[in-house]
């Protein structure tokens, strides 16, 4: 596990190494172990290691036998060991036992198709020396970031933002429909960023630069393939013998290793497995908030999982927002170097911040309720077209009472999530279930921004969600659709940049055995009917563990790491809100309508109306930009990061 970082030029003899070694220093925290570099002539390749297999002898760069092929690598292969035993077979020569080096191996029998042959998570450089030929790949999910930018014929890339916005000769600016889209969905969509002409890899994509030509190309495509002919029994046991297999080879480390355990189905399956294959031996992070808020506190049930597999179990007990958000919302900010207000960012990091403690490697439960339909917006999108088939007048009678409840603090998300429904019943699948998703609607950040704002933005072109909902179009089935859009935005924006950033700060390698794709590749076969069965969610993954979890975590609802948002903002972050996002604040962007902020402000104080999520991700935004974009400067954002 480490970052990687590159400069290829155009020109020979162009290679700017002092950079190249900048680039490196600024993502020190996702490699303290070590570091690497390879220069020639127009390539400079640059890595910061975390040591985890092979420590001894692993250092990258990593090259062939004749030296012509040098590899940086951040991830992790899981099938290394029975692809170094097939290079062998073919002929190779193989001088460490890290799964780096089979990577230039394997470049050398298959060319750009190595990837395929590959199982795991990761972000790859490769130089070939004889074709002058740089190639990037990322992993199938996006579990491993990777960015870049093009300077005319010359490339830069990096594992991180913060390599990016040091070059000198970058000149930052905001990209305005990227803008737009964090208002929408609380995070900057890929493959876009908020800066304009940096752009981040996608997913299962790999790309190759050679003579100033840039060109990717998608080497991997998850396509829902189901199977009715077979029982329920072979689904479930398939699935257990796949998740087992993909929890086994996600253990594989020298260095000490646990688990996040939040209570949950996904969490808990995940323990359940590693206590099955390796006894007596598993350690266990959850946290919890001792402030009275029992809905977002779930260290019972973790510590029921727990207790029942006999693991080694840490609690972390955080009982002071007010300082311990105002002295961390500034270090998740650097860590992201985007603005990113997804709220459950606050107890991942503290609980990658408790876990690096004690363990360098922790599983997570990530990708589970996109494989298997865990998420409450899941069932409120497909009922929709069943309340369509209600009677007229009595649709119209329950529209009209929903959209009079008044949106008061208590229930206000509720009430919020009931009158999307009705609003969206009646539009298409994808504008339905962008409403669901959105923190502002369409309609709301006509009121958010300036109108000077607005009319550029009416330039941008169509928004990448937008663009990646028409991508999964050919899905039949509803269910498939959501999921498949999921696994393409939500999945690899959301929760895998917030799983990567807040993990590396801490340099603290996070891995996610549901995103194997071999276990991925299984349950796309799986009927959507077996995975949201009537109101079950996740039915095929809950059938499938009713003999190892207890039905009090395998029936319970979900509620995963979060926090009581909402009751803080009102309560002990009420004073950074306000300063946060003052009026003065507020001009001094330029992006938005003052007044119709300061009424939002006075509406949540008053409870009349819930705001938590919008002034959320407005504070995020403001901090963000008075940080990078407010005179900070390259050099600025290095010095707060290296």
């Amino acid at each position: 596990m480490c970052g990687i970082v590159g400069a290829v030029y155009a020109e020979p003899g162009r290679v700017d190494q002092p950079l190249v070694r900048r680039m490196c220093a600024l993502i020190r925290r996702r490699g303290p172990d070590d570091d690497g570099f390879y220069f020639d002539g127009q390539i400079g390749l640059g890595m910061r290691r975390l040591a985890i297999i092979d420590v001894n002898s692993g250092r990258q760069p990593v090259y062939n036998e004749d030296r012509t092929v040098a590899v940086v690598f951040n991830g992790e292969i899981y099938n290394y060991k029975e692809l170094r035993e097939e290079l062998l077979k073919r002929g190779h020569l193989l001088t460490t036992h890290s799964d780096t080096e089979c990577i230039a191996h394997l470049y050398e029998d298959f060319g750009e198709d190595y990837v395929t042959h590959l199982r795991g998570m990761f972000a790859i450089a490769i130089w070939d020396q004889r074709q002058k030929k740089l190639l990037l790949a990322r992993d199938r999910f996006g579990i491993k970031p990777l960015y870049y930018w093009q300077d005319g014929r010359d490339l830069y890339f990096g594992s991180e933002l913060k390599c990016l916005l040091s070059v000198d000769r970058y000149e930052r600016q905001m990209d305005l429909q990227s803008v737009s889209e964090f208002f929408t969905f609380k995070y900057v969509p890929g493959p876009r960023t908020i800066y304009r002409g940096i752009a981040e890899l996608p997913p299962g994509h790999t790309a190759v630069w050679r003579n100033g030509e840039f060109t990717a190309r998608r080497y991997w495509q998850l396509k829902f393939s189901s199977d009715h002919s077979k029982s329920v029994d072979y689904y479930r046991e398939g699935l257990l013998h796949h998740l087992e297999e993909a929890v086994r080879l996600h253990l594989v480390s020298e260095v000490p290793l646990g688990a996040f355990l939040s209570g949950g189905i996904d969490s808990s399956a995940i323990v359940a497995l590693m206590a099955k294959i390796c006894p007596g031996n598993v350690k266990t992070f959850t946290v919890g908030f001792g402030d009275g808020q029992p809905g977002a506190d779930e260290r019972p049930y973790a510590r029921t999982i727990a207790q029942m597999f006999k693991t080694d179990h840490s609690e972390c007990v955080y009982d002071d927002p007010q300082t311990q958000v105002e002295s961390i919302l500034p270090l998740m900010i650097q860590s992201f170097d985007e603005p990113f207000a997804d709220s459950s960012m606050i107890p991942n990091y503290l609980v990658c911040q408790a876990a690096r403690q004690w363990v360098t490697v922790a599983l997570s439960g990530i990708g589970g309720d996109e494989l298997f339909a865990g998420y409450e917006r899941y069932r409120g999108a497909l009922a929709a077209d069943s309340y369509q088939r209600l009677p007229n007048l009595l649709r119209s009678g329950i529209n009209a009472a929903i959209r009079s409840l008044p949106q008061w603090e208590f229930g206000g998300l509720w009430i919020d999530r009931m009158k999307r429904f009705v609003d969206g019943a009646e539009l298409p699948l994808p504008e339905r279930y962008q409403l669901y998703l959105s923190a502002f609607t369409e309609p709301d950040k006509s009121g958010l921004f300036s109108q000077d704002f607005l009319n550029q933005l009416q330039k941008g072109g169509r928004g990448t969600v937008e663009l990646a909902m028409q991508k999964v179009e050919q899905c039949r089935d509803p269910l498939e659709w959501i999921l498949l859009t999921d696994m393409e935005t939500y999945l690899p924006d959301d929760e895998l940049r917030k799983a990567d950033r807040l993990s590396m700060w801490h340099s603290l390698e996070v891995r996610v055995p549901f995103l194997d794709h071999k276990l991925v590749e299984f349950v796309a076969t799986i009927p959507s009917q077996l995975k949201l069965k009537g109101w079950e969610k996740k039915h095929i993954l809950i059938k499938s563990l009713e003999e190892i979890l207890p039905d009090s975590i395998l029936h319970r609802r979900k509620q995963g790491f979060s926090i009581p948002l909402g009751a803080w903002l009102r309560g002990p972050l009420h004073e950074l809100v306000r300063t946060s996002i003052s009026g003065s604040a507020l001009r001094d962007i330029g992006l938005f309508n003052v007044q119709a902020i300061e009424r939002m402000l006075g509406d949540h104080d008053r409870g009349v109306r819930n705001y938590e999520t919008q002034l959320w991700a407005l504070m995020v935004f403001v901090l963000w930009h008075r940080a990078y974009m407010k005179g900070s400067g390259s050099r600025a954002v290095g010095t707060a990061c290296s």
